[in-house]
């Protein structure tokens, strides 16, 4: 999930970082005064940002890149000797063992399972590689594979796959400060893709913090971690940060922003959605759009449903949940579950949880919770009615607390 996979949100400050395979200065004017970092990390097109201002600003961006080289050894399903890929191809009872992190990870996802439900599931990977999207999938029949797809499976198929995606058959163990995971279901695989992300901007948060860094901004992917105020580099002084939501509509984040937010310091951001990794494909019906976030509980991808013996496209689902939150883990898994719980469920968790962010669904709504479309919010829109796409939108408001 990935959340995850490509996420949708993209700070406005963060667009102007150059890519490079090493910290590094650039000419980023946004960023003048800071020490910043963009490589690529995991594989698979996700890249890690930063911009970094105070403290030992080159210690903690080399420990920060140090940190996603041992995440990824650990979760990667790209690389064939990573624990992850070794428990996806294990016999049921043999115990892989695993790092830390990734314990923490995978206790961690389990408990947001069942907090959300099973909206939120790291055993959907049998699903998304039946549906065609998972990282090879969607190489070969997203936005920029150029292949034809193939039709949609067989729903019996998807029934009997579903099965198999319960992370309840999954087995922890802590032995004496080593760790392993084991299942009992030997159909049973895991992506951590959906979760990882999250977890590793948090740790490369804590670091930056455990170096005196005082302003920072770690982008990975998407998920976006803020510690200290904006250095502004014209004002000369330390202002609020601003944030651009990307519009969902049209597909593949083409629409530019479709507003902006003013967030406080030590906030996290990370979106999901349904627009920039999938692919169409032709049914009987016409076109069907198939995202990469799964819904373990039916077996069938965001937005598509089977009726009278045929797959479409819903017409009233969440196609780009924000959330703010101080925990990137938190919201990382949050965002792709909030997906599939439709608009009403999805806006109830969110206020129960006490989580703000912003809502847009395939009939034009725009759902402000916790958001304010004045300065009076501790996170409100400072650009709205400056972009044109946003009138396009009927906005609500939702109060959280």
């Amino acid at each position: 999930m990935v959340k995850k996979s490509f996420i949708a949100l993209i700070a406005m400050l963060v667009g102007m970082f150059c890519g490079c395979t090493q910290a590094y200065h650039t000419e980023s004017y946004a960023f003048r005064y800071y020490e910043q970092c963009s490589k690529e990390v995991f594989g698979n097109g996700i890249t890690f940002q930063a911009a970094v201002r105070g403290g030992d600003t080159q210690a903690a961006l080399a420990e920060m890149s140090a940190l996603l080289e041992d995440i990824n050894s650990d979760m990667s399903l790209t690389l064939s000797a990573s624990a992850l890929t070794r428990f996806n191809s294990a016999a049921c009872d043999e115990k892989i063992e695993i790092s830390r992190s990734t314990y923490e990870v995978i206790e961690r996802s389990l408990a947001l399972y069942r907090e959300t439900d099973g909206a939120f599931n790291i055993a959907v990977y049998p699903l998304t590689r039946l549906w065609h999207v998972d990282t090879e999938g969607l190489n070969r029949y997203g936005m920029f594979g150029g292949e034809e797809p193939p039709s949609p499976p067989d729903y019996q198929t998807v029934l009997d796959t579903a099965r198999h995606c319960d992370p309840c058959n999954l087995l922890l163990f802590d032995e004496n400060g080593r760790y392993y995971i084991a299942k009992t279901d030997p159909e049973l695989k895991i992506d951590l893709g959906a979760v990882a992300k999250g977890y590793a901007a948090d740790k490369c948060k804590e670091i930056a913090e455990a170096h005196g860094v005082e302003s920072a901004l770690i982008n990975i992917s998407g998920n976006i971690c803020l510690i200290g105020l904006w250095y502004h580099p014209d004002r000369k002084q330390y202002v609020r940060w601003e944030v651009g939501v990307t519009n969902p509509r049209p597909r593949g984040g083409l629409g530019g922003n479709v507003c902006a937010l003013s967030v406080p310091e030590g906030k996290t951001l990370v979106t999901s959605g349904d627009y920039v990794r999938f692919y169409g494909t032709h049914t009987d019906d016409g076109e069907l759009y198939v995202p990469h976030i799964m819904d373990g509980r039916t077996g069938l991808p965001l937005s598509v449903a089977y009726r009278e013996g045929q797959y479409a496209n819903t017409v009233d689902h969440i196609i780009s949940a924000t959330i703010i939150c101080e925990d990137s883990t938190m919201a990382d898994a949050y965002a792709t579950a909030v997906c599939l719980m439709g608009r009403e469920t999805a806006t109830e968790f969110m206020r129960s949880h006490g989580l703000s962010g912003i809502l847009f669904t395939q009939d034009g709504k725009m759902v402000l919770v916790g958001v304010t479309q004045d300065t009076t919010g501790e996170a409100y829109l400072i650009r709205g009615d400056m972009f044109s796409d946003y009138r396009s939108y009927t906005v609500e408001e939702i109060a959280v607390g």
